[in-house]
């Protein structure tokens, strides 16, 4: 009886564990999921392409923290490696909207000043909404954005996702497609490896829109650190309501 408890106890606590490490992207794009307030997810994004004589190399740490009432913050620095290096901020928030238990809606934004030109930051604000299809375990994303590169946001289009599970907790297919002919605009495909509870790996092709990008490969490492956060208690007892 106790080896069953025990092991009762493992997967309640193992699954648990499982359901707050949320993925922040899709590959590209931003995803519905949110963590609890409190908690944090580091995450390293790397993405290179070894292709012609104006190959890159783009290099973004990242720290993702929950702030509570589905929403979350998140800060890093991009830097970007080809025939000059260049430096961007990445800051970022968004907040989740939850309509019943398969389908929400979310909105956010991303600010990106540059830490080495004098250029004003690009921005980009969006809006999408997801449905989970329980009986495939398939969730579809569906979107638009707003966007400009150093002025005022003057880019409009569209954001596709798909994540497909195939072993669960364990392994995922997942796509996403961004609209225009700049390169805000690409098709995304890869997969997402969970080799242990707290830890996530997504590896993916990126193919551009159009024909002056590069092909690239993208791979990212999200490292789950669980509540480091404490909230007062007040905060914390509204956040269970």
């Amino acid at each position: 009886m106790r080896k069953i408890l025990k092991a009762i106890l493992f997967l309640a606590l193992y699954t648990t564990g499982l359901s707050v490490f949320a993925q922040q992207t899709i590959i590209t794009m931003p995803s519905s999921d949110v963590i609890p307030a409190g908690e944090i997810i580091l995450k390293q994004s790397n993405r290179f392409s070894p292709f012609g004589s104006d190959g890159f190399v783009s290099l973004t740490p990242q720290v993702i923290v929950g702030t509570g009432k589905d929403t979350e913050i998140s800060v890093g620095a991009g830097t970007t490696i080809e025939d000059k290096t260049s430096v961007k901020m990445n800051l970022t928030a968004k907040k989740v909207f939850r309509i019943k238990r398969s389908a929400r809606i979310t909105v956010g934004g991303t600010l990106s000043p540059s830490l080495t030109e004098g250029t004003k930051p690009d921005s980009m604000i969006y809006a999408h909404g997801s449905y989970l299809v329980r009986e495939t375990r398939t969730t579809l994303t569906a979107g638009g954005f707003v966007g400009g590169r150093g002025e005022f946001p003057t880019l409009t289009g569209v954001m596709m996702g798909i994540d497909q599970t195939i072993i669960p907790n364990k392994l995922r297919i997942v796509a996403d497609w961004v609209s225009r002919n700049e390169s805000w605009g690409s098709f995304a495909a890869g997969f997402k490896i969970r080799p242990e509870p707290t830890t996530s790996i997504t590896t993916a092709v990126i193919i551009p829109n159009n024909q002056e990008d590069r092909v690239a490969f993208s791979v990212s490492i999200s490292k789950y650190l669980g509540k480091v956060i404490e909230l007062p208690k007040k905060e914390e007892e509204k956040e269970a309501l």
